[in-house]
């Protein structure tokens, strides 16, 4: 595991670009009308699972940036951690705000608490397996 993990983090080009791609798809869907609504019917309880969905999404982003900005040996400068979580949760609260105005959409509070609940443990979920496996 060690080995698949360091050679991934020796490709930072690779890490850039699948960031930035992320990036842009999260960009994409939040700005794109009439989204599909993903439930979850059991019995007569319904779960809505866009916001296990919001909180995958921001959880991948902050995985890949942190594999983006580590080092060999798993560290990241505490002044990008810093400026990625504050720019994250920035873009996270933003796009919410800014779906008022996409037709079919709305500003929902608990989807920007999902993202930032994927936010937060992107960065403590990677931070504690990698001091696990060295």
């Amino acid at each position: 595991m060690r080995k698949i993990i360091k050679s991934i983090l020796k490709n930072k080009k690779l890490l850039t670009i699948t960031f930035w791609l992320w990036v842009a798809m999260i960009a994409y869907f939040t700005f794109t009308p009439h989204s599909p609504r993903l439930r979850l019917d059991i019995k007569e309880q319904s779960f809505r699972l866009d916001y296990l969905f919001h909180f995958i999404v921001y959880f991948g982003l902050t995985v890949l940036y942190f594999l983006w900005k580590s080092d060999k040996n798993f560290k990241i400068k505490t002044k990008f951690l810093l400026y990625f979580i504050f720019t994250a949760i920035l873009f996270s609260g933003i796009s919410e705000i800014l779906q008022h105005y996409i037709p079919d959409r709305s500003f929902n509070p608990t989807d920007f608490y999902s993202n930032t609940a994927g936010i937060i443990l992107g960065i403590f979920v990677p931070m504690l397996k990698l001091k696990l496996i060295r």
